[in-house]
């Protein structure tokens, strides 16, 4: 079982008193996952106490978001139960629910049972033979009237339930609902929940302790002491908070020496940052200085003390405002005095029967209060009233719940594994739509939609969607004039992590695994090994060769005595290669080998200048090395290719800055565009020489198929989406420029090359009409070398603009889906949520809240009329792991040495 207590910002707060109280019964019982809300204001306060009552990972916390939803119960086969037996004495009904699951909860505080099954209690766990079936618990508001936030959360989990039917039971409602709370209206259910621990006396601390904690005297021991009073707001304008006038009386009277007043606030309270002081009315404003008087001038619990209850029974005289629960709650423990604050603006406030309003003594303005404290009037009331709504309170409400809600009594047998990516794609879609609905249903709203999908109510989640990339595909076949010629061919880039040595394996590992992906074409990535005590680097990639027999390389600009922070870089081949471009970013191949022995011998090893002319049907005489256009001249049958391999630099890391995640020296980031600027002035003058080389290529040799492999230290800007955010891969959205940059020259990116579904309307791969049909890519590079080329660095708007040429070559690029069909919209957009390509990293798992996978490794094809490419298959991630969080790797090499997973595609030219 998985309960998920997910509140809005003021039953959040709540929820870390009597929501908690709500939830804790089920997770002392059952164990699960407590989901957090990232903009919830006390989200370290609920992690820490987690941590503190559960080290042994029976609740465990994570941030709120499908991913990490979809991880819990995928996970659930692997629980471990709590009991041996289970005991269901006491249950009212007589029926049984199954004690066999496990749960999750949002804001919830727990502390050891010592009771029955609890953690300490000494029964032993055994193991879990089948799996568990999950439900979702919600303390949200259903009361229309609060806005969309419980509305909306409970779709958006009743959609995940709709996705996985067979693992997940139910979406549950247990909000406070007590009388006289306006959030839940009562009408949820009639169990008093929040009283169980306190009434099987496993909460970590009792009213004796608040009287020693918070008084300094034993609740029966005499003395001249000022007369303690607890003080219970709730929040918001209608909260004796925002009343300027009685927080002064509260100070006036504890100044006086009579009385001393214990604030028990509302969690929301002590996170002063909650507050919007934007608001125009200046409601907000008052209430934040009033809690900042109250919390510099008064003594107010520690956080940790989040029941409720323990106060109630340990004071008194309470003073607590009418529209709360806490007032009904109190009651419970009567006699007492209980002075309840009115505000004639209250809102969503139940109808009041006689006999509860007859056990308070109600006050609206300060002059009444004093005088109720200065003639302060005998305690009265009894439970009765209490115990008419809720019944008795019996320890065992939980169990009560789960039958009332018809809980599963067995374990089940899954029919079908859970394929997490794509329920993840399908669920996020749903979300989305949600979100749109309820947005439309609640325009003044916005925020609580926002705030149910996890994200901050400032946070433009899903604007901008229609300026969303579609990736670029390619046809699985050549054109038919290129059919008979084609050749197969299979790219890989490999990052080998300092020249194979970092993993702690034998060179020889790191050229078993190029060998067994059965790759012809590798660009490697980090070729020579860390830094020596003098600054240099051992150049591995000539000693890599040599377990690579037959294998052909090309180091890469750099030499062996490589110094500096730069890593060198280079390209194994099975195939020879036969020049290298003048910057050295790329590198040509002659593509004849034992494959393809119908074309030609091949002269390995002979000069470029000296096979060409062998073979060259035109005039003898031996050209110069430098003439390409004496290179051009060859018989018709000799192969060429370019592969274009980079390494763009490491630091300063963009995404780990956005994720807060501390790596060196670099600043955390908050916005999209400061990224995009990073990235530009760390990676744009080496992006623009290597764009510019392969303009040169690509002008001089139209017929050369090139390719560019490379580990851009940057993610993709097809990969940061709305929706990925919305599934919780990625922080935000952001076109990251330097795919964005390739993308714009015509380069397809071959992981995210997508072919259109069987039964397209679209025309034909080699229809001229078609929008697969390849750019004229002569002259749209040079165009788009020109607009980036006039950025300086760190000028994001003319970089993201496509200026000149980029923009037109958006307009016509090879592939590009028309964004007049949403459902073609959305089966892309689902593709990257279930092949997201994480290559790096592969050392931690990927929920690590340390680290933050993606796809910074990429082989790119230039797709154009006259030297067309197909994708046979689709690209494939290979590493040693089977797979992380439901990506798996296509391929497996064990052990595998990097930690980078390698990329590989297969490609027809």
């Amino acid at each position: 079982m998985l309960v998920s207590d997910t509140t809005t910002k003021i039953a959040t707060t709540a929820a870390a008193g009597t929501g908690v109280e709500t939830c804790a019964p089920f997770l002392d019982r059952y164990g699960g996952v407590v989901f957090v809300y990232d903009w919830n204001v006390a989200k370290e306060t609920i992690k820490d106490y987690y941590q503190r009552q559960y080290p042994d990972g029976w609740v465990k916390v994570m941030p709120f978001s499908l991913r990490n939803i979809l991880h819990a119960i995928k996970h659930l086969d692997h629980r471990l139960d709590r009991y041996e037996t289970c005991d269901l004495n006491g249950l009212n009904t007589g029926s049984t629910i199954d004690l066999n699951v496990s749960n999750s909860s949002l804001s919830s505080t727990t502390s050891h049972d010592s009771g029955s099954g609890s953690p300490g209690s000494g029964r032993q766990p055994i193991e879990t033979k089948k799996q568990h079936q999950v439900v979702f618990l919600l303390t949200g508001s259903m009361n229309p009237d609060y806005g969309v936030f419980g509305l909306m959360q409970k779709q958006i989990l009743d959609a995940v339930k709709e996705a996985l039917p067979e693992r997940v039971h139910a979406v549950n409602v247990i909000g406070h609902c007590m009388y006289g709370c306006a959030s839940c209206s009562g009408v949820e259910h009639k169990v008093p929940l929040y009283f169980t621990r306190y009434f099987n006396k496993t909460l970590p601390y009792t009213a004796k302790d608040i009287l020693s904690i918070y008084t300094n005297q034993d609740k029966a021991a005499p003395g001249l002491a000022p007369r303690s009073v607890l003080v219970a707001p709730s929040c918001g304008s209608t909260s004796m908070l925002a009343q300027k006038s009685l927080i002064q009386l509260f100070h006036r009277l504890e100044q006086s020496g009579r009385w001393k007043f214990i604030w028990k606030m509302h969690p929301t309270s002590l996170h002063l940052e909650n507050y919007d002081t934007t608001d125009p009315t200046g409601q907000e404003q008052v209430e934040l200085d009033n809690v900042r008087f109250v919390l510099a001038n008064f003594r107010v619990t520690a956080e940790e003390h989040a029941c409720l209850l323990p106060f109630m029974e340990a004071f008194d005289i309470i003073i607590t405002d009418l529209h709360s629960s806490v007032p009904f709650i109190a009651t419970y423990f009567t006699p007492k005095i209980i002075l309840s604050y009115f505000n004639d603006a209250d809102y969503g406030t139940p109808e009041r029967h006689q006999e509860f309003m007859d056990q308070l003594n109600v006050f609206i303005e300060p002059e009444e209060l004093e005088h109720l404290l200065e003639h302060l009037p005998q305690p009265k009331g009894d439970p009765s009233f209490f115990h008419s709504q809720y019944g008795h309170v019996d320890g065992k409400e939980d169990l009560r719940f789960g039958n009332m809600a018809g809980w599963p009594l067995e374990q089940f047998e899954p029919t079908q594994p859970l394929q997490h990516r794509k329920a993840m794609g399908q669920i996020a879609l749903k979300w989305r739509t949600i979100w749109k609905n309820m947005t439309q249903m609640y325009p003044d709203d916005v925020e609580g939609a926002n705030n149910a999908l996890g994200f901050d109510g400032k946070f433009p989640l899903l604007q901008g969607e229609d300026q969303v990339a579609i990736p670029k595909i390619l046809p699985h076949v050549l054109p038919r004039d290129r059919q008979a010629a084609g050749i197969e061919l299979k790219i890989m880039s490999f990052n080998i992590w300092n020249g194979g040595q970092s993993g702690g394996y034998p060179l020889e590992k790191t050229a078993h695994a190029i060998l067994e992906s059965g790759a012809d074409i590798v660009g490697l990535q980090e070729c020579s090994s860390v830094q020596d005590e003098t600054g240099k680097r051992r150049y591995m990639l000539p000693e890599l060769v040599k377990y690579l027999p037959g294998w052909y390389y090309s180091d890469q600009k750099h030499g062996p005595n490589v110094t500096g922070p730069r890593n060198p870089w280079g390209v194994v081949s099975k195939f020879p290669i036969v020049n290298t471009t003048e910057l050295g970013f790329g590198v040509k191949i002659q593509l004849n080998n034992h494959r393809h022995p119908e074309f030609e011998p091949s002269y390995h090893s002979l000069p470029e200048y000296e096979y060409t002319e062998q073979f060259t049907t035109a005039s003898p005489g031996i050209p110069s090395p430098g003439s390409r256009s004496q290179q051009r001249r060859r018989s018709e049958n000799t192969r060429f290719m370019y592969l274009f391999n980079i390494h763009l630099y490491y630091f300063p890391y963009q995404p780990f800055q956005l994720a807060k995640i501390p790596y060196d020296t670099q600043p955390f980031l908050d916005t999209a565009e400061e990224a995009i600027q990073s990235s530009i002035a760390a990676r744009g003058a080496e992006m623009k020489s290597i764009l510019r080389e392969m303009e040169i290529v690509a002008e001089e040799e139209k017929d050369v198929p090139i390719f560019m492999t490379g580990d851009f230290n940057e993610p993709s800007h097809l990969d940061w989406t709305p929706l990925t955010v919305l599934a919780g891969i990625h922080p935000l959205t952001v076109k990251w420029p330097m795919t964005e940059w390739a993308y714009k020259a015509g380069l397809v990116d071959l992981w995210r090359a997508y072919s259109h579904p069987i039964g397209s309307s679209l025309s034909s791969p080699t229809s001229p009409t078609s929008p697969m049909n390849p750019v004229r890519w002569a002259g749209q590079m040079s165009d788009l070398v020109s607009s980036i080329d006039s950025v300086t660095l760190g000028d994001t708007a003319k970089a993201q603009s496509g200026a000149g040429a980029g923009a037109r070559a958006d307009q016509h690029s090879v592939g590009d889906i028309q964004r007049g069909s949403e459902t073609q919209l959305n089966e892309t957009e689902q593709a990257v949520l279930e092949r997201p390509g994480f290559s790096w990293t592969v050392l931690k798992p990927e929920l690590d809240p340390g680290d933050h996978y993606d796809r910074i490794d990429y082989i790119f094809g230039l797709n154009r009329e006259s030297s067309p490419i197909a994708l046979k298959n689709m690209a494939v991630l290979i590493g040693e792991e089977a797979g992380r969080v439901g990506e798996k790797n296509d391929k497996v090499s064990k052990p595998w040495p990097s930690d980078h997973r390698a990329v590989l595609a297969t490609v027809l030219m």
